[in-house]
């Protein structure tokens, strides 16, 4: 099992919200939270419902967030265009169809 830490949490004061408290500061519903936990950043006391902190509503948030092309343009920036690719360069190894079978030893008669 891994241990994992909350290296994403900077809340100065942890402040951990409910199924129904964390739905509203996403504006979604409580269901979607518990259908989809397995997937989300969350925390649990044995076995009390999961709790959310501010931090992780935030990765939620971003784990969601869809950016088309365009608007991705707008913030990163133009795409940067691909290089041309080079010809591939010959090798001095031969094609796999050129290769023959060395020869093979002769074999000294029995008994010299």
């Amino acid at each position: 099992m891994t241990a994992w830490t909350r290296r994403h949490c900077l809340c100065v004061e942890v402040r951990n919200l409910d199924y129904d408290e964390a739905a509203a500061a996403l504006k979604i519903k409580a269901d979607w939270l518990r259908d989809h936990i397995g997937q989300l950043p969350h925390q649990k006391f044995g076995r009390n419902a999961a709790v959310f902190c501010m931090c992780d509503l935030r990765l939620i948030q971003a784990m969601q967030t869809v950016m088309p092309p365009e608007a991705a343009e707008l913030v990163d920036g133009p795409a940067p265009k691909p290089a041309d690719t080079p010809e591939p360069a010959t090798s001095a190894v031969p094609a796999y169809a050129a290769l023959r079978p060395s020869q093979g030893r002769r074999r000294e008669p029995a008994g010299v």
